[in-house]
This record gives structure tokens, sequence and C-alpha cells, in this order.
């Protein structure tokens, strides 16, 4: 049995949908990587796997048990977290209390200081300006600690997306880096990417187009298929 299983989602906003229905499960242990252009579906995939979209139809289930349905704190408490688009901390808040907050479903409170230095094993960066206003950090210790804060809640699957966004080559690397050593650590890992960059960390990679999956299988086939070379450049071969 998987450990996330997708059975035909379908979401979208207001009206509007987005989902037709897509289905792919992802192992325990591994990092999938959800790729595709803007507009193709993958942030919506997360959202809602995230509880902040409802489910139109199909069911998602964790570890066996169904969490469709689930509102974000529940689907947080079930062992999912979310490293959202776009970063979104606190910027009036330290970096040590954007952490602390991220921790706010455990019960095991004592605990938490040693989440917060494995984060800072992580990412030392964090550790050096724990006590600087979140809103004052860079692009790339911002990004840092939305991942950082989502580790907070120790949950057995983290979700990215787009972890190198607005970054430079070089950080994106370290960023891919530090997600890849979070995995072998022991937790489940989905990203959601434009950056290819990203691939030789994938175990498993899927590719989107408007609201369909049309690539799912291990990471190194998707990199001998060329599917990704379509997929962002289009059909280049000649007639």
């Amino acid at each position: 049995m998987s450990l996330l299983e997708v059975d035909g989602l379908r979401t979208g906003y207001g009206a509007l949908p987005v989902l037709q229905g897509i289905s792919f499960s992802v192992e325990e242990g591994e990092t999938a990587v959800i790729f595709g252009l803007n507009g193709a579906g993958k942030t919506t995939t997360v959202n809602c796997l995230a509880g902040l979209l409802p489910t139109w139809g199909g069911e998602v289930r964790f570890d066996g048990k169904k969490i469709s349905g689930k509102d974000a704190p529940g689907v947080v408490k079930a062992g999912i977290s979310l490293s959202p688009e776009g970063r979104r901390v606190w910027p009036g808040l330290s970096v040590l209390k954007n952490l602390e907050l991220g921790a706010w479903s455990r019960k095991d409170r004592k605990n938490i200081d040693e989440t917060v230095q494995q984060v800072y094993s992580y990412f030392p960066r964090l550790d050096e300006r724990k006590d600087q206003l979140a809103g004052t950090l860079s692009g790339g210790e911002q990004q840092m600690l939305a991942i950082g804060r989502a580790i907070m809640s120790k949950p057995r699957m983290l979700m990215i997306d787009e972890a190198s966004l607005g970054l430079s080559p070089k950080l994106a690397q370290t960023v891919f880096q530090v997600v890849s050593k979070i995995n072998d650590d022991g937790t489940t890992v989905i990203i959601v990417e434009q950056n290819v960059g990203v691939l030789p960390y994938a175990d498993q990679a899927l590719i989107m187009e408007k609201g369909t999956l049309t690539f799912d299988g291990r990471g190194e086939e998707l990199e001998k298929s060329g599917e990704l070379k379509r997929t962002y450049l289009g059909d280049t071969e000649e007639p």
C-alpha cells in the first residue's frame, strides 16, 4: 500500500474546474516531483491535498485512511504539511517565532526545541538569523524558513510548492540538496517545480497539462524520455 493514494481527484475554483480526475500514488520514503507549465494544475493539486481546496470528486487516502474532505488543520494533524508557493512567512515575526508557530498542531511541546535545532541543522542561515524579522530576510532565506516552518509539525509527508521560484541556480541547487537530506531522514516529499534541475533528486516524476497527468514514472525514465522537453519547448521535431 502506498503512503499517498489519489484516485480520480477533481477540484477547481468557484465554478471553474481545474483537476479533471487525476490519479497517482506516492510510496513512503520517496520524493515525487510534479512538473508542468503555469496553469497546468500543479498548485491546485497540492492545495487540494493540503485541505485548502474542497474535493469535488474522487478520493485521497493517506496511510490507508481517507483524508479527502478534511480541512487544512485536519490534514496537518494527519501528517501532511505544505510549504506554499510564495513562501508566505509572517514578516513581522522573528525567524524563531515563525518556526514555533509551525508546530501549532503538536502535543509534545517539550520536544519542539529539538525540531527547531533540526531545522537549523538543515538551514544554518536560519540559526544565524533566528532573532531577525522574517520580512527582512532575502528571498532564499524566506524559502528556507517556509520549508523549515513546514517541517516543524514533524510531517510524514512534506509538500513544497515551487521551491526554487525566484532563486539563483546555485541557491536552488542548495535547497534541492537540503530537501534530499530531509527525504533521506525519513520524510516523504512532493515537490511542485518548473526547474528541471530537481530531476536528479526525483524518485517519481509526474507531468501535468491542463488539469490532467500526462506522465507518471520514475525520475530516470523521464530524463531519458524527452517528455520534459516536449512539455516546456513543444514538439520540436521536424515534419
